[in-house]
This record gives C-alpha cells, sequence and structure tokens, in this order.
C-alpha cells in the first residue's frame, strides 16, 4: 500500500524549499549547463546503468537528482520520487517543480492538491517551458483563455512537443481561437521532428 504523505508538511516543505529555487532562477540557468552536461554523460540503453550512474554522482548533481526522482515517479515510489525531486529543487534546479506538480495533481502517493500543483507551475512558468505548458490546462480550466494561449505558446516556442501538438490541434479545430491550416500545419511539422524535444533534454527521457 502507498504511503500517504501529509500535504500540509509537504505543503511546508516546498514552501521552505521554494525561498531558495525562486531566488536563485537566472543564477542556476547560468551555472547549470555543465551540471546537465554531466549528467547526460550518464546516459544510456541500458536503464539500469543509467540510474546506478545517476545514483553515484547525486550528491552533487540536481539534474541526476532529478531524474532518479522521475524514474521513482515511473515505478510508483512516490516516496522516493517526493524526495529525490525535492532534493533537486533544494539544489536550486526549477524544473523539479513540474513534476512535483504532477505528484500533487494526480494525487498518486499523496493527497491531492490542486492548489499546490498550481503554485509549483507559477513559480517557474516565465522560466520553464514544461512548468507553463502544464498550467496552461489549469489556466483552460479557469477560462484565463488569453494568459493559457500565452504559456502554450511559449511551451510550443521552446520545443516541448507536447505544446506544439496542442497548438496545432487547437489551429486545426479553431476552438479558443482563430482556425488557421497554415499555422496548424507548421506545428504539427515541428512536433514531428524530434530532434529537439526540451522535455527530452532536461529530464532524459
Amino acid at each position: 500500500m502507498r504511503r500517504i504523505i501529509s500535504s500540509s508538511f509537504a505543503l511546508i516543505t516546498l514552501c521552505l524549499l521554494g525561498l531558495n529555487g525562486c531566488a536563485n532562477n537566472n543564477e542556476f540557468l547560468k551555472t547549470s549547463s555543465n551540471e546537465l552536461s554531466i549528467a547526460d554523460d550518464c546516459r544510456n540503453t541500458n536503464k539500469h546503468f543509467e540510474m546506478d550512474c545517476y545514483d553515484l554522482i547525486s550528491y552533487k548533481n540536481s539534474y541526476a537528482q532529478l531524474r532518479l526522482g522521475l524514474n521513482a515517479q515511473l515505478r510508483g515510489d512516490f516516496e522516493e520520487a517526493i524526495q529525490r525531486l525535492n532534493i533537486s529543487k533544494q539544489k536550486g534546479n526549477f524544473y523539479a517543480n513540474a513534476p512535483l506538480s504532477d505528484i500533487y495533481k494526480s494525487g498518486y502517493g499523496v493527497a491531492i492538491n490542486d492548489e499546490l500543483a498550481m503554485k509549483l507551475l507559477e513559480e517557474t512558468k516565465d522560466i520553464d517551458p514544461i512548468a507553463a505548458y502544464k498550467l496552461y490546462f489549469f489556466y483552460i480550466d479557469k477560462n484565463k483563455v488569453e494568459d493559457a494561449f500565452k504559456l502554450l505558446n511559449f511551451a510550443a516556442s521552446n520545443g516541448v512537443k507536447s505544446a506544439q501538438q496542442e497548438l496545432s490541434k487547437i489551429y486545426k479545430s479553431g476552438e479558443y481561437i482563430e482556425r488557421s491550416t497554415d499555422k496548424s500545419e507548421y506545428w504539427d511539422e515541428q512536433y514531428q521532428d524530434k530532434s529537439d524535444s526540451f522535455t527530452n533534454k532536461i529530464y532524459g527521457i
């Protein structure tokens, strides 16, 4: 049986960790390319080898912690996932916010907390295209259409494949915005080009 983590305790923990992360987002971007490159050296077709490699460097590499957290989430070990994602966030890696938001939105292993899920995304929506894409759905549900499409365009323009696919579908259907076959085809072409996936770049998947 999955252990349920107190949402109030988690909220306090995330808020405390977020103080440092929010203050250092720009600084992290300036210094993280080398850290990401080191984590990428672990990539391997043998996933067990890859995870072992991340584990060896995770004490000093926030991307390794992030990817181990995502792997734990996929395995259904949400306690480990939250722990590792929080460590990554504490090290200044704001890309941990989006997968943490997923956990609280879904309620897998924790109490469902849409407020916390949205807060995590709003903290990084201007700097993380993945968070922007996920927040788009919250804003659509709240009928904040104009803000939602700013987020979707930001995500799609920065290589988030799911955002490009979503934008192509919306231009094709004409839902929310004026129908445009040209724009739909453009974003579908971007989506089909898998060589430039921001999610793959950050998450390694």
